[in-house]
């Protein structure tokens, strides 16, 4: 097929000031509704999981202190049953 001047059916014909963006409004992109949903559903797991992970941060921190008072406190027993006569 050739292109001759006359023949402009199957080119769209789009003025300058539209290609160029004068007279055009900006373009939003919409997320289907459905996606939109499964976006928010994940934000919530999102949030539930890092409210978990902050929960066992802190009990992470709060089993290294009890370990530490074992460990004094084994250092103790075994120091005073060492000191004990028998």
């Amino acid at each position: 097929m050739t292109f001759e001047k006359h023949n402009v059916s199957a080119v769209a014909q789009t003025s300058v000031g539209v290609m160029n963006g004068e007279e055009s409004r900006p373009f939003v992109r919409r997320r289907p509704v459905g996606l939109t949903i499964t976006v928010e559903k994940i934000d919530r797991v999102l949030a539930e999981v890092q409210a978990e992970i902050e929960v066992l941060r802190r009990e992470r921190t709060n089993l290294g202190l009890v370990r530490g008072e074992l460990v004094g406190m084994k250092a103790t027993w075994s120091g005073l049953h060492r000191a004990t006569p028998r």
